[in-house]
C-alpha cells in the first residue's frame, strides 16, 4: 500500500480516537510514530490542510466548523513530536513562516523539545524574537498552548512564559486567563 495512504488512514484513525477513545490517543500515536522517520516529515507537513476522511464512529455533528481539521493537525504535530528533533528545521519553517493555523502548534512542539531538554534555551529566545513578526492569532493560539502546558507542568511558567518578553503574547495570556 502507498505510504501516503497508510499515513492518511492512520492520521484519521488516531484523530478519531480523540473523540471515541481519548484515553488511547497518546499511546497509539506514540506507537505509530515509532514506525515513522524524518523522511516522513514532508508528507506529514503536506497533510496539515488535507481533507482526511472522518471515521464512521466519529459523530460528525459534534465537530463544528473546523473541528476535524484541528484534530488532524493536532495528531500530525504529535506524530512530528515523536519523530524528534530531526523535525526542528521543518518546525521552524512553519513557526516562523507565513501565518497559518499551524504556526502556534509548531511553536508548541519547539517549546516542548526545549522543556524535554532536547533543545537549548536559545530556542525560547528565538521564539521570543520571532513573535514580533507574527499575527495576533498566533500569539493567542500559542498562549492557549502555553497555558495548557503550564497546567500540567508549572515549570513552563518560569522557564518559558517568564523568559519570553513579547508583550503581545503576555496580553494574549492575560486575555485568556481573564475570560476563564
Amino acid at each position: 500500500m502507498n505510504a501516503s495512504i497508510v499515513i492518511d488512514d492512520e492520521i484519521a484513525h488516531l484523530s478519531g480516537l480523540m473523540f471515541t477513545a481519548p484515553d488511547q490517543f497518546f499511546e497509539q500515536t506514540k506507537k505509530f510514530a515509532a514506525q515513522l522517520t524524518s523522511n516522513d516529515l514532508p508528507l506529514l507537513r503536506s497533510r496539515f490542510h488535507a481533507g482526511l476522511p472522518i471515521p464512521e464512529n466519529v459523530d460528525k455533528a459534534s465537530l463544528g466548523l473546523s473541528g476535524w481539521l484541528s484534530a488532524c493537525q493536532y495528531t500530525i504535530f504529535e506524530l512530528i513530536y515523536h519523530i524528534g528533533i530531526a523535525a526542528v528545521p521543518m518546525l521552524k519553517e512553519v513557526a516562523y513562516g507565513e501565518y497559518d493555523w499551524t504556526q502556534a502548534s509548531a511553536l508548541e512542539i519547539l517549546t516542548r523539545f526545549y522543556m524535554d531538554g532536547k533543545l537549548p534555551v536559545e530556542i525560547i529566545d528565538e521564539i521570543d524574537s520571532n513573535l514580533a513578526k507574527m499575527r495576533y492569532e498566533s500569539h493567542l493560539y500559542y498562549a492557549q498552548a502555553l497555558i495548557a502546558l503550564r497546567r500540567k507542568d508549572r515549570r513552563y511558567e518560569t522557564q518559558v512564559i517568564q523568559r519570553i518578553k513579547n508583550e503581545d503574547l503576555h496580553e494574549a495570556i492575560k486575555e485568556i486567563m481573564d475570560v476563564k
